[in-house]
């Protein structure tokens, strides 16, 4: 519980002081390195290996501007080694594509709720899943989807970061569905996913979401990787937010 609420409270104070560092960005991209990456982030990533990209995600000029953080995301996302980076520097993607995904003001608003006396009781899990799914942005997840995908080696990296950038996924996949379907159809149907006690079961309630939600072959794909590593940090007692679950917030799979 301390090391989630030490990852929750860093994420909270990354986002919120995100303003504050609007100025240094700035100023990063108006030096000379900087405004070529300003102008052609796509050819300036390329070039350089995914250590080196990894690397750079915790700069306050890349993780405080979406549109640096979210082009490094696709960039580390056309790569077929990052399952091999280091544990920190896997927990550096899954964090850049957290914070890509989900805006300051849920983070502080789910933040604020947990960190309320006796939070992890009252809080509704499935009240944080719909705000997380309603204000989620679209993001490259490719990157982290080797990330998780990888579940022999998912107890190396940080399970917070891994189970929230799993909810994150879901939220992706989620968001996806057309407008027109109501979201408790939605959170049933993952539900009966997480819910389902083996693989076959699972592979089959996929492919009724598949059909009923209209699911694309990627966002099949996603879903997948999302059941799979929500299994895996379910056995490694993995928490979402404190006190708060992959189970909770969308069935069996996380508990």
């Amino acid at each position: 519980m301390k090391k989630t609420n030490l990852i929750i409270s860093a994420l909270f104070v990354m986002c919120m002081t995100s303003c504050a560092f609007v100025d240094a960005a700035n100023g990063f991209f108006t030096s000379s390195w900087g405004t070529g990456l300003k102008r052609d982030l796509s050819e300036t990533y390329g070039k350089m290996e995914s250590k080196e990209l990894a690397g750079m995600i915790n700069d306050p000029a890349i993780m405080n501007d979406k549109a640096a953080g979210q082009q490094l995301l696709v960039e580390l996302g056309k790569r077929d080694d990052v399952k091999n980076l280091s544990a920190e520097d896997k927990n550096s993607v899954m964090n850049l594509m957290i914070n890509s995904s989900i805006d300051a003001e849920t983070i502080a608003s789910v933040v604020s709720e947990l960190t309320k006396s006796d939070s992890s009781q009252s809080a509704n899990p499935e009240e944080i899943a719909k705000e997380i799914i309603s204000s989620i942005d679209k993001t490259d997840v490719e990157a982290v989807k080797q990330i998780l995908k990888d579940t022999d080696h998912l107890d190396d990296v940080d399970p917070s970061s891994a189970a929230l950038a799993t909810v994150c996924l879901v939220a992706q996949v989620a968001k996806n569905v057309d407008s027109s379907i109501n979201y408790d159809i939605v959170q049933q149907k993952v539900e009966d996913i997480m819910n389902a006690s083996d693989d076959s079961t699972r592979t089959e309630k996929i492919d009724e979401a598949k059909t009923s939600l209209g699911l694309s072959d990627d966002d099949v794909d996603s879903l997948k990787v999302a059941v799979n590593a929500a299994v895996k940090l379910g056995d490694l007692n993995a928490e979402v937010f404190p006190g708060i679950t992959i189970k909770s917030l969308f069935g069996g799979a996380g508990a």
